[in-house]
């Protein structure tokens, strides 16, 4: 994803390099090492892929002042690409979420991001239906105004 990439591209901090790294890992967990212990194969691949989720928020929170820093980077198709995925995932829907909340002011109404969960589960038994399949359980993103998203992060990252 663009919007994800320029982030880590522009940033002056090491940890923002670690996501090809990260990748690398992800992809295949033996890559450089001799792994001597099974798990520590599932142990490498699952801190890689959290490191690729994550770093992304780390480095935009590292960033001096993120919306200068990284004013006119950005392309509206970016934007519109990143808001579109956050409202499927949740670890993009949290970066959304943050960029929203440290806009300082620059964006007078702060659109809403917001997630929803409807569990029907059983309020006595705290297990539910665990593994059933009958059990439907719905988490939804919702994003209020998805233009108005898109508008409020072109102005704050001074999109033309």
């Amino acid at each position: 994803m663009k919007f994800i990439e320029i982030i880590l591209e522009n940033s002056k901090i090491k940890e923002a390099k670690l996501f090809s790294a990260a990748k690398k890992a992800a992809n295949n967990p033996e890559t450089g090492i001799t792994i001597q212990n099974k798990s520590a194969y599932h142990v490498i691949k699952d801190c890689a892929n959290i490191t690729m989720k994550y770093l992304p928020h780390y480095v935009f929170a590292n960033y001096e002042c993120f919306f200068t820093e990284l004013s006119g980077k950005f392309k509206r198709k970016d934007i519109e690409e990143f808001v579109s995925g956050a409202e499927k995932d949740i670890v993009l829907n949290q970066l959304l979420t943050l960029i929203l909340e440290l806009n300082g002011g620059l964006v007078e109404e702060t659109p809403k991001v917001s997630m929803t969960d409807n569990n029907d589960s059983e309020i006595g038994d705290p297990y539910g239906d665990y593994g059933v399949d009958s059990q439907e359980q719905s988490n939804k993103t919702e994003i209020d105004n998805n233009s108005s998203v898109v508008d409020s992060l072109c102005k704050l990252f001074d999109v033309r």
